[in-house]
């Protein structure tokens, strides 16, 4: 199926996260997933990714600064 031309018609199809947060708690949730991976692996991408999310969220934008602050 095209999914950008039919994509609306599908329904029940999984979801991929919409953010680095949600992909790593999807990750951390995944025993099968983090097992094969190995779990030393598994633990030091889940603290990477984390701490890249972390980075992330704390960055105060351009778009912020010019649209949320009341200054």
């Amino acid at each position: 199926i095209d999914m950008y031309k039919d994509g609306h018609t599908v329904t029940g199809a999984p979801k991929l996260p919409l953010n680095l947060l949600d992909a790593i708690r999807a990750y951390d949730q995944d025993e099968e997933l983090k097992e094969a991976m190995g779990p030393a692996f598994s633990a030091a991408f889940i603290k990477l990714k984390t701490e890249e999310w972390n980075a992330y969220a704390s960055h105060f934008t351009q778009w912020e600064r010019d649209n949320t602050l009341d200054i």
